[in-house]
């Protein structure tokens, strides 16, 4: 099974703003299990890049030329972490930094597919990111978030599953923060308005994508035929129960193939 797996900047960061190894460590060494002992292939597409350069370098980003020099410092620092915990469990790791016309153009998305296919077959883990030290929103080569570039990646590659990581348990009926009445929806069949005016988001400085924006690139890949979980990550042993297909997260099953547009995400029918 070819599974992608989005690790959101909540994810990897403590209140602090700080590099939070142990859930990555946790994470990283449930993946190995993933690739070692259920034969699976990982693709990882990872945020967290500017939130540790600002850490690094002492600097609070607010212009995009800040950002960017915070991203170039810190894809060194994550990328460092990544590659010496698979490196623990006998993995290597490869870096791919993507910009929205990697996709979109059709050269260069043949020579990212290619990239990406080399490395699985070497046995190698793709981590993917945006690449933050070039990709503005002026020059139209930016995702709008992480989200979106998961997405994007899982329908690139193929994927049998996208698993989106957060720091909530999954997709409620309200805020869970708010309301005490709001639950878990544990399968969603079909995401429609209803969900979306549910949701809450919860405004966060050091990350761009809310739930909203997770239920729309959800959506946009069961479209396109691939499993989609949304679950927390620091939850214990969160990836191996939802590769054990226990009941964690919000589970948005691939839509059947009679019912998917021939150009998924392109006025495409409800999920």
């Amino acid at each position: 099974m070819k599974i992608v797996v989005k690790i959101g900047t909540n994810i990897l960061t403590t209140q602090e703003g700080k590099l939070d190894l142990n859930t990555l460590r946790s994470l990283i060494h449930q993946l190995c299990e993933a690739l070692f002992e259920r034969n699976n292939q990982v693709i990882i597409v990872t945020s967290g890049a500017i939130t540790c350069g600002s850490e690094r370098m002492g600097l609070r980003t607010q212009s995009i030329p800040e950002k960017q020099a915070a991203a170039s410092v810190g894809q060194i620092l994550l990328m460092n972490e990544y590659a010496s915990f698979f490196g623990q469990k006998g993995f290597q790791v490869g870096q791919i930094l993507l910009t929205k016309d990697c996709i979109e153009t059709p050269v260069k998305r043949q020579n990212t597919q290619n990239t990406i296919a080399t490395l699985l077959t070497q046995g190698v883990v793709p981590i993917i990111n945006e690449n933050d030290t070039v990709a503005t929103d002026e020059i139209g080569v930016k995702f709008g978030d992480n989200d979106e570039l998961s997405s994007k990646v899982a329908q690139l590659v193929d994927a049998d599953k996208l698993i989106i990581l957060t720091d909530i348990d999954g997709v409620f009926t309200g805020n869970p923060k708010k309301d005490p009445q709001a639950r878990l929806m544990h399968r969603i069949e079909t995401i429609t308005d209803d969900i979306f005016n549910q949701v809450d988001d919860i405004q966060n400085n050091r990350s761009r994508g809310g739930m909203s924006s997770k239920l729309t690139y959800a959506r946009e890949a069961a479209q396109a035929g691939i499993d989609v979980v949304i679950a927390n990550g620091k939850t214990k042993n969160i990836l191996n129960a939802i590769l054990a297909n226990e009941t964690v997260g919000t589970f948005i099953p691939a839509k059947p193939l009679s019912s998917r547009h021939s150009r998924p995400g392109e006025n495409a029918p409800e999920v």
